[in-house]
């Protein structure tokens, strides 16, 4: 059978035209990267300036209580990320909402938003083994550079659960998906047309 063969006869068969402007959609993935990329170093000052700090000397001293911030500041930084989503699918929302639908936007959410975790990871530790650096350096002046990297090798202020790096990302996506949903539940189709561009 012919590709053409189903439309009637003596009809001419509809040409339908990409409705998406490709580079639109590139310009705003560009842009939203960008915006989320600098939220990203914004989100890694803050987890460092709210995650439970280790208490490297008691740590190092034996005591096990003084290690429980380690499994806090994964949680801080996963928490952080899924306030940075949503942050930036309503900026996004609210600054651009012609083109918040679009997959432009759909990509820079997914893709700024791993990238934002990943500055974020890395702001927060540069801050963090900077601080116990120093911290090693005043409260055991005779070990050396060598007792600061054995002890920050245990201790240092840095993600380990490398799941958490998705929690921005997921939930940008999954929130921008949702309102797109509910956008075109609420947008009936006008009575005789097709819900399909080119087959009305």
């Amino acid at each position: 059978m012919e590709a053409d063969a189903w439309y009637r006869p003596g009809t001419v068969p509809a040409v339908v035209s990409d409705p998406i402007n490709w580079l639109l959609e590139a310009r705003v993935g560009l842009v939203v990267t960008v915006f989320t990329l600098l939220l990203g170093s914004v989100v890694g000052l803050v987890w460092h300036a709210v995650a439970p700090q280790v208490g490297v000397v008691a740590a190092v001293n034996g005591s096990a209580a003084a290690t429980k911030p380690l499994i806090g500041d994964d949680l801080w930084l996963a928490l952080l990320g899924v306030i940075a989503g949503v942050v930036c699918v309503l900026v996004l929302r609210l600054l651009a909402p012609h083109v918040a639908d679009g997959p432009g936007a759909l990509v820079g959410l997914a893709l700024g938003g791993f990238l934002g975790m990943l500055v974020a990871a890395r702001v927060g530790h540069l801050i963090g083994h900077q601080d116990l650096a120093d911290i090693v350096r005043t409260n055991f002046p005779k070990g050396g550079q060598r007792a600061v990297d054995l002890v920050l090798g245990y201790f240092d202020f840095t993600v380990r659960a490398k799941a958490v790096l998705f929690a921005w990302p997921i939930v940008s996506v999954l929130l921008s998906g949702i309102i797109t949903w509910i956008r075109a539940l609420n947008q009936p189709t006008p009575r005789g047309a097709s819900p399909y561009p080119g087959f009305s």
